[in-house]
């Protein structure tokens, strides 16, 4: 018992370890309000749970978003999901590494994504 005990604390820690601050400045040009972010590696779908702290982000709103990401991979995708109960949006091959600012754009009658880096 003692030693499954302590096995999982292992893990728990090392866990913590392969894990880095990811902070970057979201700008929600969706037109829809945001309350959900999941990211996982790039075309994996193994999303991490909800990294968005509340306040849901109104259309146009901007606001820093912080969490802890995998240092596995610096290529991921993001799924956003709207306090509007519309259907999740995926953006793609975000490079997590580098990001320092973004703003998404979603065509909900087309399905398509967009993001800038630099607006």
């Amino acid at each position: 018992m003692l030693r499954s005990l302590l096995v999982a604390a292992l893990s728990l820690g090392a866990g913590d370890a392969l894990a880095q601050e990811t902070s970057f400045l979201l700008i929600n040009a969706t037109g829809y309000p945001i309350s959900q972010m999941f990211v996982s590696e790039s075309d994996f779908n193994m999303w991490t749970p909800n990294v968005l702290r509340p306040p849901v982000i109104k259309a146009g709103e901007r606001r820093q978003v912080t969490f802890n990401a995998p240092t596995t991979y610096c290529q991921a995708d993001m799924k956003i999901g709207f306090a509007d109960e519309g259907a999740p949006a995926v953006w793609q091959n975000l490079n997590l590494c580098t990001l320092t600012k973004i703003k998404l754009r979603y065509d909900r009658v087309s399905g398509i994504t967009t993001a800038s880096y630099d607006d």
